[in-house]
């Protein structure tokens, strides 16, 4: 038995090859054995398929001719194209919010502002990852702008990456540091701030992915 709705069939194994792939649970440059994945599914090789090639739109598979379809590789170029990414869409996103925001919004986004967790923790990657999405998915939420929350939180997933993958994220950055950042940025959407809003995402995100960039160039993960 499927253990997906067939209502939903195709949109269910997306989302699941895509969480799979992202948090590193089916690994970069990894072959993707459709026959087994099929089995394990428990659905037919059309809906994979049809599955396969749209994350390969979407740059996390890799269609080779006669080898099929593999996880797509963790590059500095591919990384470095994400930050690019996240550099122009999010500092805008944080500028929008000052105009937009409500109460309810801010509260909210103070509410994930801190990310709880010590990086000596077995998990602590995966807390600070989802910790770090809820806090910039609750700005992005705020402007009203479905297109542009869904394009800064998939640039977001692919950026995380790395982090799933081994980089170790205590070198880059703290726990201390990260809430810091955030509760400086509510302050300045709450003041209504566009510029200082905008001023300090960028900054956010740059000190971080410039960290990773260096770590990702340090351990060669060109694989």
């Amino acid at each position: 038995m499927s253990m997906f709705r067939p209502a939903t069939l195709t949109d269910q194994i997306y989302h699941e090859l895509q969480a799979r792939i992202l948090r590193c649970q089916l690994s970069p440059g990894e072959r993707l054995v459709e026959k087994a994945l099929c089995v394990e599914l428990g659905v037919s090789r059309a809906s994979l398929r049809e599955v396969l090639n749209r994350l390969a739109q979407d740059k996390l598979v890799t269609l080779k001719p006669n080898c099929g379809f593999s996880v797509t590789p963790i590059t500095i170029e591919s990384f470095r194209n994400v930050c690019e990414l996240r550099r122009v869409l999010e500092p805008q996103v944080a500028a929008l919010a000052a105009q937009r925001s409500t109460v309810e919004d801010i509260a909210e986004m103070r509410r994930h502002a801190d990310v709880d967790c010590a990086f000596d923790d077995e998990d602590a990657f995966s807390v600070y990852c989802e910790s770090n999405r809820a806090f910039h998915r609750s700005i992005a939420e705020s402007i009203d702008n479905l297109l542009l929350e869904e394009l800064v939180l998939s640039a977001l997933d692919k950026d995380q990456q790395p982090i799933y993958y081994g980089i170790d994220i205590a070198v880059c950055t703290s726990p201390q540091d990260v809430s810091a950042e955030h509760h400086a940025i509510v302050d300045a959407i709450e003041a209504r701030d566009a510029d200082k809003a905008q001023s300090l995402m960028a900054q956010h995100i740059g000190k971080k992915e410039d960290r990773i960039l260096e770590a990702l160039k340090a351990k060669a993960l060109e694989v």
